[in-house]
């Protein structure tokens, strides 16, 4: 099992995190151990916590947080996830994020072509990977400084082109302490 970083603050016990681990390592991801630890990081921000499930796993996922902040989990395949709309969720959706396990943070074309499918409805995406989180906003929702756009024309040019923010910056930003192993 992997240790979660500063897990105190988390409603998320060592037990079920330990079942929802191996629920990952074996495939499981129905699994309802898996779904609710997904469910209870995303609901913290706590996606260093999803980013290690799907790794172990070796599976793409995605969470979709709805306009009243009901969460949303689904799993895809080791190299893809797309963005889908449930039904029952309400728009506009706050946030997408979905994972890139042990490859780039990056907007695939995949990504690109959901974030352009979901323009209209979506405020904002964030793709894990390594080096870490790389987020974008869709400037129809949200305000923003960032000059850089994923395009000059279409769809994609209402989102940001964000830099990825290293894991151990992003564990900075979010005040969780680690200590990094050398």
């Amino acid at each position: 099992m992997i240790g979660l970083p500063d897990a105190e603050g988390l409603e998320l016990e060592d037990d079920m995190w330990q079942r929802a681990c191996l629920a990952a390592q074996e495939k499981r991801v129905d699994d309802e151990d898996l779904l609710a630890a997904q469910g209870m990081l995303a609901q913290a921000g706590r996606w260093d916590g999803v980013y290690v499930l799907s790794v172990m796993a070796g599976l793409e996922t995605s969470v979709l947080i709805d306009a009243d902040e009901k969460i949303f989990i689904d799993w895809g395949t080791a190299g893809q996830v797309t963005l889908q709309p449930p039904v029952g969720g309400r728009i506009p959706f706050k946030l997408w994020v979905h994972t890139h396990p042990r490859f780039a943070s990056y907007w695939s074309i995949t990504d690109t072509t959901s974030l352009s499918l979901g323009a209209g409805i979506l405020e904002s995406a964030m793709v894990l990977g390594q080096p870490g989180p790389k987020h974008s906003s869709n400037r129809s929702f949200v305000d923003g400084e960032n000059d850089a756009m994923l395009s000059k024309q279409g769809p994609l040019s209402q989102w940001t082109d964000e830099e990825p923010v290293p894991w151990t910056e992003w564990y900075g930003l979010n005040n969780i302490n680690v200590e990094v192993m050398e």
